[in-house]
């Protein structure tokens, strides 16, 4: 079969080389020795283990963990691996993210370098998955075998997500930056206007290229993106990107948490300007001569899953009235003959450890070597060839996970909430396990509301995607005579992606405020409503616009009563708890600190310059030695560059822009300077002489200047230190600020 034969690229490709992987546990182990001893400040800590997907929990001394998987793939050894490191470090439940990812909970701060590295040994990554950086990549879970698509976007999506990881410009961004692509403008599987970059792919004379918004977000404010253009090529899809994200590192807010989205620069600037900007900006990446990525998208070059069986004849027919239902709501046709794809309803986003490496054994067995994750929190199985229908639906089964209406009505959308998450208000799973039962019934009954989706967040950060809803709802709390009791804010009629329905935003009407508990029969009255007044061909947010915000909150006024504590005592517990309800909000961490590229920056270069005295004292080769040296304060010039708007990475790149910018123009004097190029000019005979020693006085005087180059390496970090601070303190004026002479220093 042709498709066998084309040619794959693996996750290996977007986590980064293995040494350099390496190299990045070793830093993150010596960042958390310094952090627990007290030898880094709080904030810089926090921002930097956010880089590595680590954020903090509602219950003190654990932390949750999430991945970062581009466009949601998944392997079955990296099922497995899912598995194997959720029993291990975790809390034997992996939960799938409305960003595509698999994030895990309860694990402690020092075993998250061996869960890494766990994840490295099965090609994935966390790296940049929370903070200030960019997301995870998503894409339609369609992409590829979606009828009608122009072309497969995965190719695109894997190469974006490769260009900037780690990249330089994305290091010191005011808040996090999510990129989403999307074969079609189905609102099914496209969601991109609820994003900072959204791509469709479009073909235009014959030329693939891409229709680009910019500037959506949801949260406590949403945004829909607004259009950039409506044909990009496709070469200039990661140049272009690269601009927008250097233009929100440069103009976009860095002190108002609540306004330093990429949304909020938009609208304040409006998107004419905003889209001036960017072209400005992509002139000056040419003339930089910047590198942006042209032979990473031509390298990935064309994608495709390998199915495992040829194509079947025909879907087969329904054993049972249950299998019925499941053939007509959870297969979707494939644009590939002989083929379909299997949406898989995972209940609440959570798979255990058996369940996990019972998907990868149906994949070996049924499918492939691949699964995406939807952004629904369903898992979305490609190329089943239509004979296997059967055979993988009883494996489904087998796992709890053979449910029917897989992202519609009764399989519910939900963020941690408050079970894990210091910004949860209430607790949306098990609000959703509350209502289930009474979800079913209600798509048993009719099958025009079957597609029906439910999201629940648990406070207004709406990490469900609540306003894009069929029926949103949003964690808050009321109190009555000094009870506080759980509560949703309620919307009505959102659509897809937030697409324009009718000329109108695509987000929900927000309707009222019901008390938890009243959730079910808030739903089943809507519900209800849609199914007496609805057109026969009026889908539910045409029928909920036309009915408006006003008869919608009149339909529901009675249930948003709440009784009180004296006549229904159950009001004011944790729903499914005996547990009387609290609202208890921390700190959040998604979005760390308002911390600059270089304090992180010289946070490394602390840890290197650690690890060259720990080697001296270990006996470690001398090249390690050395090479710690010369990356702490490699590390350290680079902090000073990104102070003047210069986030630069290769070491010749950074030697000569700190020459030019602090050394020439007399910042830096010489002597502070020498320390870092006498060691570029001293570490390479160094290596040599441990390579060709012969006898014992050669090896001593390679000693001697080893350990002078490592007392200097400590010694250029801290006179960079104290450059900063200068710099950034809010009385330092000037900002120009010139080192003084340091006095010669005996190893």
């Amino acid at each position: 079969m042709s498709e066998q034969a084309a040619p794959r690229f693996t996750r290996a490709s977007i986590a980064g080389d293995r040494d350099d992987v390496e190299l990045e546990l070793d830093a993150l182990n010596g960042a958390i020795r310094r952090f627990e001893s007290g030898q880094s400040d709080a904030a810089s800590f926090l921002e930097y283990r956010l880089r590595f997907g680590i954020y903090g929990m509602r219950q003190d001394g654990v932390h949750m963990i999430r991945s970062k998987l581009p466009l949601g793939l998944l392997s079955p050894d990296q099922l497995d691996a899912f598995a194997d490191l959720t029993e291990r470090f975790a809390g034997d439940v992996a939960h799938l993210t409305t960003r595509q990812d698999i994030q895990v909970h309860f694990v402690e701060l020092n075993d998250t370098p061996d869960l890494m590295r766990a994840l490295a040994d099965a090609e994935m990554t966390a790296r940049e998955a929370c903070g200030n950086v960019v997301r995870n990549v998503v894409a339609s879970e369609a992409a590829g075998v979606e009828p009608g698509e122009p072309f497969d976007v995965t190719p695109h999506g894997f190469a974006l997500a490769k260009f900037l990881l780690r990249h330089p410009d994305g290091q010191s961004l005011g808040r996090k930056f999510k990129i989403s692509l999307a074969g079609t403008f189905d609102p099914q599987f496209n969601v991109n206007p609820i994003h900072d970059i959204g791509v469709t792919a479009v073909v235009r004379d014959g030329k693939r290229g891409f229709h680009v918004v910019v500037g959506g977000g949801l949260g406590a404010v949403p945004h829909e993106a607004k259009l950039l253009t409506e044909f990009l090529t496709e070469e200039e899809l990661l140049p272009v990107s690269l601009a927008i994200l250097r233009i929100f590192q440069r103009h976009g807010e860095k002190k108002k948490r609540a306004k330093a989205r990429l949304k909020f620069l938009v609208a304040k600037w409006g998107i004419e300007r905003f889209r001036e900007e960017v072209w400005a900006e992509r002139e000056r990446i040419d003339a930089e001569g910047t590198d942006v990525g042209a032979d990473l998208l031509r390298g990935f070059g064309h994608y495709t899953d390998r199915p495992l069986h040829p194509p079947g004849e025909t879907i087969p027919e329904a054993r049972d009235d249950d299998e019925e239902v499941w053939l007509r709501t959870n297969v979707y046709h494939q644009a590939q003959p002989g083929y379909a794809a299997v949406r898989v309803r995972v209940p609440r986003g959570d798979l255990t450890p058996e369940q996990l490496r019972g998907l990868a054994r149906l994949l070996r067995e049924h499918v492939g070597d691949t699964l995406r994750i939807a952004v629904d929190q369903s898992l979305f199985i490609r190329y089943v060839a239509l004979d296997r229908l059967h055979d993988l639906r009883d494996g489904l089964l087998a796992l709890g996970l053979g449910g029917a209406r897989a992202g519609g009505l009764g399989d519910t959308v939900t963020c941690p909430g408050s079970d894990t998450c210091k910004l949860g208000i209430t607790s949306p799973r098990s609000v959703a396990r509350l209502i289930e039962p009474t979800l079913d019934a209600l798509a048993d009954r009719d099958p025009r509301v079957e597609d029906l989706r439910i999201k629940i967040s648990g406070c207004p950060n709406s990490c469900a995607q609540t306003h894009i809803a069929d029926i949103g709802l949003i964690g808050a709390a009321r109190t009555v005579a000094g009870r506080a009791a759980p509560h949703f804010m309620l919307y009505v009629g959102g659509v897809g992606g937030g697409h324009r329905h009718e000329d109108e935003l695509g987000y929900g009407l927000n309707v009222a405020r019901v008390p938890a508990l009243r959730v079910g029969e808030v739903i089943e009255r809507l519900v209800g409503r849609y199914l007496e007044d609805a057109g026969d061909d009026e889908d539910w947010t045409t029928w909920s616009r036309r009915t408006g915000r006003k008869a919608l909150k009149a339909l529901v006024a009675d249930l948003t009563a709440l009784p009180t504590p004296e006549e229904a005592p159950t009001f004011f517990n944790r729903v499914g708890s005996d547990e009387a309800f609290e609202v208890v909000r921390g700190t959040g961490e998604c979005a760390g600190k308002a911390v600059g590229a270089a304090a992180l920056l010289l946070l490394q270069a602390d840890e290197r310059a650690e690890a060259s005295v720990n080697g001296l004292d270990t006996a470690d080769e001398e090249t390690q030695v050395a090479a710690a040296s010369i990356a702490a304060m490699l590390l350290a010039a680079r902090a000073l560059l990104t102070t003047q708007e210069q986030n630069l990475v290769e070491p010749d790149a950074v030697v000569s822009a700190f020459r030019a910018t602090f050394v020439d123009t007399g910042r830096v004097y010489d002597a502070v300077a020498g320390y870092l190029f006498t060691a570029l000019e001293e570490v390479e005979a160094l290596e040599d002489e441990a390579l060709n020693r012969e006898d014992g006085s050669q090896a001593s005087r390679g000693e001697e200047r080893l350990r002078r180059l490592v007392v200097e390496a400590g010694l250029f970090v801290e006179e960079v230190h104290a450059m900063v601070a200068k710099m950034e303190a809010p009385d330092a004026t000037p900002k120009v600020v010139t080192l003084g002479r340091r006095p010669e220093v005996s190893p």
